[in-house]
């Protein structure tokens, strides 16, 4: 391969000239680049009105590409590929403006993370792709092998062009570039999302053995009013359809069974659900249903609204969680009388308000609540957004107690709609088969376009380690391409 640089008049000559504004010219300053193990004669700064581009003049369909990066300014700086005839292709890397790590076209974002980035500080980057398919990790430190990567995404909108580095801020250095060809690790068995259709709000159950998706049956959208369907799987990723457990006639209410969460109790199981915008509890004495109120009647007071979760403490004390509605949905909590049908009122507490960006697209929702419980913190799991909006999203909160304070992570969402995968929120989580992983089993939309019937997919999540103070909760996803099983899968 032969570098080339991308001056004024090249730039000119391609159109791109004047593509951004900028009041400052775009400086990129470039050492040690490898291709093959050959070291390449490079021009070792870039400058431009906006955009400062170092190209190589071909590019393979499958590569790796390593490289480290520094921002000494605001901008974006990072990399180019599937570059020609004039046009960028993609772009991918570090943005100091919106902190975050990103990967785009010129007229679209395909997926974006938030990422803390520091100027006058190296980071390191590892690009994977392999003709549509594209995998970016990022770290100040060393990329570990068992790293979880910023983005795993999938997009036809290029096909081939050239590979090389870009900066639009004014100060930018990228050093130890090295390209070389990429062959994926080929997995004996995977599986790819969606894992099951006509389902959302997924309530997950771990008994015996066997993993319980109790879910809001989409198909029967918008007034869902037959009841609550049950799906059940031994490995998160082979679902079996048990029907309705919850039937209409079995229950107060007649209409929008929304988002069940089932616990057991000395062998007694309970249901609860939203129905006609309230939550009610049903009981069985299996699993697998079927559930009936003997007393049709829902849970009091009447602000408690819908998405029911249930949380027992090392302690056996339960705590129930819900959203009330105040000019959109907000998170509450209350700890759970024994009878297990009802909530101690002097307890209920305001837990969280959608107040953040990424909480109030098309309304203020944060919903969906999931707690667990990890090193001496509890961690609640939440949406926020409208189900409907294409900017569905999860991210957490941190408390040294069930009911709060609360403090939500700096870096949400955690997880969030893509061009390839929208809607990916209201969720559950779970462990792998040998309890070695963690995964969130989440819904998204039917497609880019149509948000019903919804279905289940299913991405590993897992906690980062800190010196000090709560650990972070970090997702591998959303994934449309194949992923290796959960950990403890017994291969049929």
């Amino acid at each position: 391969m032969k570098l080339h640089t991308i001056t004024k008049n090249v730039l000119a000559a391609l159109g791109l000239v004047g593509l951004v504004a900028s009041v400052q010219a775009a400086q990129l300053k470039v050492s040690d680049i490898r291709i093959d193990g050959q070291k390449q004669q490079v021009s070792k700064k870039v400058k431009h009105q906006s955009q400062a581009q170092l190209l190589l003049a071909e590019e393979r369909a499958s590569y790796q590409v390593s490289a480290e990066i520094k921002l000494n300014d605001s901008g974006r700086a990072g990399l180019i590929f599937r570059s020609f005839a004039g046009q960028p292709g993609y772009t991918t890397g570090l943005d100091t403006a919106k902190q975050s790590v990103f990967l785009a076209t010129t007229d679209k974002t395909i997926t974006e993370k938030n990422f803390k980035v520091d100027k006058n500080k190296w980071y390191k980057l590892k690009l994977l792709v392999r003709n549509n398919h594209f995998v970016l990790y990022i770290d100040d430190q060393v990329i570990r092998s068992d790293a979880y990567p910023m983005y795993d995404a999938v997009d036809n909108s290029y096909s081939s062009g050239q590979l090389g580095l870009f900066s639009t801020s004014d100060d930018a250095q990228i050093r130890n570039v090295e390209v070389t060809d990429y062959q994926p690790k080929n997995e004996l068995v995977t599986y790819t999302n969606p894992v099951q259709l006509n389902c959302a709000d997924p309530g997950l159950l771990t008994y015996q053995s066997t993993y319980y998706a109790y879910c809001t049956y989409t198909p029967d959208f918008p007034m869902m009013r037959r009841g609550i369907r049950l799906y059940t799987s031994k490995d998160l990723v082979n679902w079996q359809d048990q029907g309705f457990v919850l039937k209409n006639e079995d229950s107060w209410g007649t209409s929008r069974h929304w988002a069940p969460d089932v616990v057991e109790k000395d062998g007694k199981f309970y249901m609860y659900y939203a129905v006609d915008e309230r939550i009610a509890v049903a009981t069985s004495d299996s699993p697998m249903g079927p559930f009936v109120q003997k007393v049709q009647q829902p849970m009091q007071p009447d602000s408690i609204k819908i998405d029911a979760h249930v949380f027992t403490d090392d302690d056996g004390k339960r705590y129930f969680y819900y959203v009330s509605f105040d000019n959109g949905n907000h998170l509450w909590g209350a700890e759970l009388n024994d009878d297990m049908m009802s909530v101690k009122q002097s307890t209920m507490t305001h837990l969280i308000a959608p107040v953040e960006p990424w909480e109030t697209h098309m309304a203020n929702v944060a919903e969906g609540a999931v707690v667990i419980k990890h090193k001496g913190y509890y961690y609640m799991t939440y949406s926020g957004s409208h189900f409907e909006s294409p900017h569905y999203s999860i991210g957490y909160a941190v408390a040294e107690h069930p009911l709060g304070p609360w403090k939500k992570y700096s870096g949400n969402p955690i997880m969030k709609s893509t061009t390839y995968a929208h809607g990916t929120a209201h969720h559950s989580l779970a462990k792998s088969p040998d309890g070695k992983e963690w995964f969130v089993v989440y819904h998204q939309h039917y497609s880019l376009t149509q948000t019903e019937p919804r279905k289940i997919s299913i991405d590993r999540m897992r906690f980062v380690p800190l010196t000090n103070g709560p650990d972070i909760l970090q997702t591998w996803g959303p994934t449309v391409t194949p992923q290796p099983l959960p950990s403890g899968v017994v291969e049929q």
